[in-house]
């Protein structure tokens, strides 16, 4: 009787470990196109022995359900996702901005053409200084380098407004994931009191701190039953069921890799960067044809006069540049000769000839503004390449997750397959031992 209890009891609970390890194979099947899942198994041990009958032992216990996770590869995942989302973000901004800068379209002339047309007609005038038509032209075209300074100055400065204005809701949107995070958190803790782990709550945190690595590199660390996450700054999100609110003024761009960083860049680094130098080009064009002309001598002999507003400095040049009153007023004024008298064209070639003329800070003025380009250029063609690399690392990272944590519906098929035949082998020997025992009680019973 001893022994057959023994077999029974062990057999008993070979079906239930048989019964939850087709539950958790069966769990994963369903799971299988779900974002963030992790791949589970059941961990079992042989039980102790029966004292009785040691030879025999008593079946199988359970330890527990394992989630099958590389936390090396989910550390480096996210940070790879946090590098990528940076990059992406920089990327499209800046792909904006190369299109402001772009002198290839004939359909729409850049800042270079029109630079280029405004020193060309001082070279026109030159050949009849006393032509009207020609100090029109002059005027004209002075009149659409100064647009186009201010069209490029206004739509860096819409560009940086635009950067500016996301970076609120990605804060309100990194609170809305740490409120979720810390939620779970909190479930978390509670039901792994008793020792279960929570695997689902655990992917879904997973999940949702995969989804806050988009926005800032974030750390988590958990330690002796506590977890806590932090920006790479060391502010604190979450401490267990807590979450602490990020500010707008608290965020600097040391909260690590991520669009809301990458934003933060762009607003105060990338795009000054930009604006100084376009401004740089904008109040140098200025002091030098300024130089030139006031030196010369207008078609009523005067001297004296600027051919711009003057610009006490390089600050907002290009948005403040403009026509001088003289100018504005009569085409007459404008000077082209180096004589009172204005028989010769000295003036209208020595602005002419600033096109070329290497006085600028960057050689001509065409150099320096090429100098603007290749910047712009060389920042895009960096941030593309480091979007490609981070493409490339998300996706080897996330093929080497799948290998541990993906799970793999054939496998968890002949795995049910395999636990179906152990619980159906466990089922007949109970019934078998539950025979002999009837069989035997009917024996001492007669």
């Amino acid at each position: 009787m001893s022994i057959l209890n023994s077999i029974l009891n062990s057999s008993l609970t070979s079906l239930r470990a048989n019964q939850l390890a087709l539950s958790v194979a069966s769990n994963n099947i369903a799971n299988a196109n779900t974002p963030g899942y992790t791949r589970q198994r059941l961990v079992t041990s042989p039980a102790v022995l029966d004292e009785a009958f040691p030879s025999i032992g008593t079946g199988v216990d359970v330890v527990r359900v394992q989630a099958l996770r590389d936390q090396m590869v989910e550390v480096r995942l996210r940070q790879e996702t946090s590098a990528k989302s940076g990059d992406d973000t920089l990327t499209k901004t800046l792909s904006d901005i190369e299109v402001l800068f772009n002198d290839t379209d004939a359909n729409s002339p850049g800042l270079l053409q029109a630079m280029t047309n405004f020193f060309n007609s001082f070279q026109t005038l030159s050949q009849d200084p006393a032509s009207m038509n020609f100090r029109e032209e002059v005027k004209a075209n002075a009149q659409a380098l100064i647009d186009a300074l201010h069209s490029r100055d206004t739509d860096l400065r819409n560009l940086q407004n635009r950067v500016d204005q996301a970076i609120a809701p990605k804060v309100d949107q990194l609170n809305q994931l740490t409120s979720q995070i810390a939620s779970i958190s909190a479930e978390i803790k509670r039901q792994e009191v008793d020792g279960h782990a929570a695997n689902d709550l655990r992917d879904r945190r997973g999940e949702l701190v995969k989804q806050l690595s988009e926005i800032a590199d974030v750390h988590e660390l958990e330690s002796d039953g506590d977890y806590e996450l932090t920006t790479k700054d060391n502010r604190l999100l979450v401490f267990n069921g807590v979450q602490r609110k990020l500010a707008v003024s608290d965020v600097t761009s040391s909260i690590g890799n991520g669009s809301l960083k990458a934003n933060l860049d762009l607003r105060d680094n990338y795009i000054p960067k930009y604006l100084n130098a376009l401004d740089q080009v904008a109040y140098e064009l200025t002091q030098h044809v300024n130089a030139a002309h006031a030196a010369g001598y207008d078609l009523d002999g005067d001297t004296g006069n600027s051919f711009f507003a003057s610009l006490g400095s390089a600050a907002d040049a290009s948005r403040l540049i403009g026509l001088s009153s003289s100018v504005l007023a009569d085409t007459r004024n404008i000077a082209a000769s180096s004589q009172s008298t204005g028989n010769d064209n000295q003036v209208a070639m020595q602005i002419g000839n600033l096109l070329t003329n290497p006085v600028f800070t960057g050689g001509s003025i065409t150099d320096q503004y090429r100098s603007l380009i290749f910047t712009a250029g060389s920042d895009l063609s960096n941030s593309r390449s480091n979007l490609g690399e981070h493409e490339s690392m998300v996706t080897q990272l996330e093929n080497r997750r799948q290998v541990t944590s993906g799970v793999s519906v054939d496998e968890e098929a002949a795995s049910i397959l395999q636990f179906q035949r152990s619980y159906q082998a466990s089922a007949r020997l109970i019934q078998m031992v539950d025979n002999l025992l009837q069989t035997t009680l009917g024996m001492v019973g007669a």
